[in-house]
């Protein structure tokens, strides 16, 4: 993207600007990294619901609402996500451009936003103990939920049996069996810890006077700042010894059919790794896919399929929504549609296809405040250095034999089936 820049401004501190003028507001992200770790994980998924439930200087949820309206009506947000072997902690402020105001906000937004990352509520040396009794409530029923929709609970499955004795196989939500060992203080401490030894990443995207904004962000956010830990880059390749096959039973409508490949593509690797992207677009990313037409339209086989990539572990997830009867037949043609997609059975209309699908959700991220934000946290922590318009370059040169090369390597790792 022409005029992003982005500055070093504290100890593994960033800040990146990304001036857009096309919207009436700004938004200021917080972005702080963990490892996804089973001792933690819990912990951190309890962080964001109770730092915004209240801070030192507003002390409760009517509070921080009210400070929300006399700031225009900005919005603040806060939650926890998984992405690849990492845990992010993501902390935003939605506000009003000041141009629009008779009255300068954005420095005041980034000072609210500073009392609820860096001035928690703290009684006696730990958070609100009701607080945290509500949030693990609410983390509790989000846990739970999972299984309310059957695909998301297959394809948790499938990841915890896939990724076996790997990080990505922990639950990005946390587990309730921890929850009571979580105390007030204890949680205060390791945020403590969170707060010091993480890498931190602050976005703004929005319409600002560029020097007035790197001021007041090296002003107002505060962190104290100790041995920052080391994140590696997560381990894509594997190869596949057996194939693991893993039946489950459930009172459930439909079958969740969930197949997981390796890739083995690097996403460093970029030309490489879009390539991949492309072929799986072409093998099920919509209704003119291989998955598509041959196993729901010509076989009726489905009423749900698609293919999708985990980028950081080069994966490949085929789910689809099938009868029990239709088991075996539906894996075959599977399979037999992922060999032709290797053997290089590709028209030129299915490249291009994908190719104009693929830009179109590229040039959409432009549609809604905060989508380029999180585009580029995730470029920034992968440690790619590509914009979109290099991305769409890549897309638009990438030929038949490159997505060929791409897919070369896909193999087959877990076949996971959930049904009645």
């Amino acid at each position: 993207m022409k005029n992003l820049k982005t500055l070093e401004i504290g100890k593994n501190v960033k800040l990146t600007l990304i001036p857009e003028s096309k919207f009436k507001t700004n938004l200021i992200s917080v972005y702080i990294q963990r490892k996804l770790d089973r001792n933690e994980v819990t912990k951190n998924a309890l962080l964001p619901g109770i730092l915004k439930s209240g801070c030192n200087k507003y002390k409760t949820l009517g509070q921080l609402t009210d400070r929300e309206e006399e700031l225009y009506g900005s919005y603040l947000h806060a939650g926890a996500s998984k992405r690849g072997e990492s845990q992010v902690l993501g902390f935003s402020i939605l506000s009003v451009n000041e141009k629009y105001l008779d009255e300068k906000i954005l420095g005041q937004c980034i000072e609210f936003l500073n009392e609820i990352i860096n001035n928690p509520l703290v009684i006696d040396g730990g958070f609100n103990e009701e607080y945290l009794n509500i949030e693990k409530e609410i983390l509790k029923d989000s846990i739970m939920s999972i299984i309310n929709d059957k695909g998301n609970y297959a394809m948790k499955r499938t990841n915890e049996i896939m990724f076996e004795g790997e990080p990505y196989s922990i639950n990005g939500k946390g587990y309730i069996e921890d929850l009571d060992t979580i105390d007030r203080v204890s949680l205060y401490e390791h945020y403590k810890e969170v707060l010091k030894t993480s890498p931190i990443e602050i976005m703004i995207e929005g319409e600002f006077e560029e020097s007035e904004v790197v001021e007041l962000i090296k002003e107002k956010f505060q962190f104290d700042r100790g041995n920052i830990i080391d994140i590696p880059k997560e381990e894509y390749y594997k190869e596949v010894d057996e194939v693991k096959e893993v039946k489950e039973n459930m009172d459930i409508a439909q079958g969740k059919l969930v197949m997981g490949y390796r890739c083995n593509v690097d996403y460093l690797d970029e030309e490489k790794y879009y390539s991949l992207l492309l072929g799986s677009r072409i093998l099920g990313g919509g209704a003119d896919s291989k998955l598509f037409i041959n196993v729901r339209e010509k076989e009726s086989l489905c009423y749900t399929i698609y293919s999708t990539i985990q980028k950081s572990k080069s994966t490949m997830m085929v789910c689809s929504g099938i009868e029990a009867q239709n088991y075996e037949k539906t894996v075959n043609l599977v399979k037999e549609q992922v060999q032709k997609l290797k053997d290089g059975d590709i028209t030129e209309s299915e490249i291009s296809n994908a190719k104009i699908a693929f830009i179109n959700s590229l040039n959409s991220l432009n549609d809604e405040i905060g989508r380029i934000s999180d585009f580029y946290f995730s470029q920034s922590i992968s440690k790619n250095k590509s914009d979109l318009d290099q991305i769409k370059n890549m897309i638009n040169k990438s030929t038949k034999e490159d997505i060929v090369e791409a897919v070369k390597n896909i193999e087959l790792d877990t076949i996971y089936f959930l049904s009645k």
